[in-house]
This record gives structure tokens, C-alpha cells and sequence, in this order.
């Protein structure tokens, strides 16, 4: 392998934060989670073809290697060290220059539907922040970090790590009260973003928090913040069930080419089995795809599930 991996991210006019995505699905008897989709387009040709191959050969029971931890542990995790045992492709990972993973899956009830992973590369041009923040227990009204990765923003990182965040408050309190995903542009400037300050310094511009409710008494929150010169993704939207519960309205978004995605979906709804994002409503699993129109772009959907109910697909493009 390290022959080939001579290079990532040959090519790519802009560097993403999220450098590749994979969505495990349970295979027809229900014991292990095989490959479904995934996209590693950031990553140079030859590193996706190997990636691909070895993954698509590969299978995770319960407690098995990062899909499987995540299936069994029932939240959200972060790895940033990928070259340790319990991640089985090690070698790729680390000759790709991959860094850091996280791992988000998804339930109906006590009902997997499938893993999220998105893996985050070490490069110069790249800045960018991960996070997943926790309640402690059912009575506890304080958010905690649990696990984050933040490359080389040492500073932010002392910070956040001593951080507790109420009810409501910053970006990840927001998402916890409104029980749904939150975007914030421009932290720097937004006075409800208690890290504001730290994150002019760090010119991180952008956040997008996604609440993921696996029980009544557990509270996790994911937190994306990035900067304008390496964004999540090319754009993230967040698509909501309408008052009806009949179609899926775009709700907001962010675009790094400043397009206006209210005025580009104005018109669009989505019923159940409808497009990408009503076949992602309709059966509850996470779902990556080639766009069939003429941008070419890829698409990662992943629905957020509180309670048995879709709250949200929120939706990355490439």
C-alpha cells in the first residue's frame, strides 16, 4: 500500500475539513455491519481505489473495530488516533493521512439503521474543529465535552476542554433545547457563541451542531466549526418535515461559494421515497450518492431520529 499512497487530496481546488465518508449498513442477518456507500473523492484517485477495495472486503460485529465500538457504545465517537489495534485498517488510514474519525449512528429506538464515519486529514491548508459534548446524567443540566479533535488549535482545545455549556446556550446548547440542528455563521461576531473571542483568533467562521438523542437520558451533541479556506463540506443543508409531516422543506444551510440556498430550494419538497432525500426519510438510513445532475457533486445525508420521529436529514455536498 505504501507504494501507491504516494499522495492525498491531489487536485482539489478547495481542501474540506470532512476528507472521507462511509456509511455502514447491518447485512440481511442483522450480526454485522458491511460496507453500504461511501465517498473518498477528497482523497487522491489511488488512495480512494484502495480505500474502497479494503473496505468493501471488510465486516464488523458488535464491538468490532470503529463501526462496530459505535454500534455497540450507542453515541457518537471520536478517534484521533487511527493507528491504534482497534482500527482495523490502520495502515490505509495512516498512509492516506487520515487523523481523526468520527463515528455517528444512527437509531430508531433500540433499532440500528446504520454508521456514519467521517475521517478528517492532517494537512497545512486545513483548520477545522470536532466535537461531541454529553450530559453527564438525566438531572444534570450542564453540557460536557466528551471527546474533541482539534488539530493544531492548542489553545482552543485548553479552552473547550474546560468548558460547561447550559441549556440553550452557545452552539451545542441550542441544539440540545431545540432538539434539532443549529448553524451559525460568523462565530466570531455571535454573541451566542461563548468561544467567539477564541474563535476570531482561530478564524474558525462557521459552526453546525446536530443533537443526537439515543435515550431519554442521554444527550449528545456533535459540533462542526470551520474556517472559510477549509470548509465541512463544499455546502450543508438542513432539510425539515413541514407542519403536515407530508414533505421535506429546506430550513437553512451554508454554501462556501455564497450561493442563496433559500432562493435555490424555495420551490423543492421532498415526499417520502422521493429523491435522495425522501428515500433517506422513508426508510431512516444514512445514505452517500452521486448527484445525477450535471454538477457531478456527491452527496452524504444523514437523518436525525429523536423518539422514533425524523427531526432533520442534514445533508453534505461535495
Amino acid at each position: 500500500i505504501a507504494n501507491r499512497l504516494d499522495h492525498v487530496g491531489g487536485g482539489a481546488q478547495m481542501a474540506y475539513f470532512i476528507r472521507a465518508a462511509e456509511v455502514w449498513l447491518l447485512d440481511s442477518g442483522g450480526r454485522h455491519l458491511e460496507l453500504g456507500c461511501a465517498h473518498y473523492g477528497e482523497l487522491h484517485e489511488e488512495v480512494a481505489e484502495v480505500f474502497h477495495h479494503t473496505s468493501k472486503n471488510m465486516r464488523f460485529a458488535a464491538n468490532e473495530g470503529m463501526p462496530g465500538i459505535t454500534w455497540a457504545m450507542r453515541r457518537p465517537l471520536i478517534w484521533t488516533d487511527l493507528s491504534s489495534n482497534h482500527f482495523k485498517r490502520k495502515e490505509l488510514v495512516v498512509e492516506a493521512g487520515l487523523v481523526c474519525g468520527l463515528s455517528i449512528p444512527v437509531f430508531a429506538g433500540e433499532f440500528l439503521l446504520g454508521v456514519v464515519l467521517l475521517f478528517c486529514g492532517d494537512r497545512e491548508d486545513v483548520t477545522g474543529v470536532v466535537e461531541v459534548w454529553h450530559n453527564r446524567d438525566y438531572y444534570d443540566t450542564e453540557l460536557h465535552l466528551l471527546d474533541g479533535y482539534y488539530g493544531k488549535l492548542e489553545r482552543f482545545e485548553y479552552i473547550s476542554r474546560r468548558l460547561t455549556l447550559m441549556r440553550g446556550r452557545g452552539l451545542p446548547g441550542s441544539a440540545w433545547s431545540s432538539a434539532s440542528p443549529i448553524v451559525m455563521q460568523d462565530l466570531a461576531e455571535d454573541s451566542s457563541f461563548l468561544r467567539a473571542r477564541n474563535a476570531a483568533e482561530c478564524q474558525l467562521k462557521t459552526g453546525l451542531a446536530i443533537p443526537c438523542f439515543y435515550t431519554d437520558r442521554d444527550v449528545q451533541i456533535i459540533t462542526f466549526l470551520s474556517t472559510d479556506a477549509s470548509p465541512i463540506a463544499s455546502r450543508f443543508e438542513i432539510w425539515r418535515p413541514d407542519s403536515t409531516r407530508r414533505y421535506l422543506l429546506f430550513s437553512k444551510g451554508w454554501c462556501a461559494k455564497g450561493s442563496n440556498l433559500y432562493a435555490q430550494y424555495r420551490s423543492d419538497a421532498y415526499d417520502r421515497g422521493e429523491s435522495m432525500l425522501g428515500q433517506v426519510w422513508l426508510n431512516g438510513r444514512p445514505l452517500i450518492e452521486q448527484s445525477q445532475q450535471g454538477e457531478g457533486r456527491v452527496w452524504i445525508c444523514i437523518p436525525i431520529i429523536i423518539r422514533g420521529d425524523l427531526q432533520a436529514v442534514v445533508r453534505f455536498a461535495y
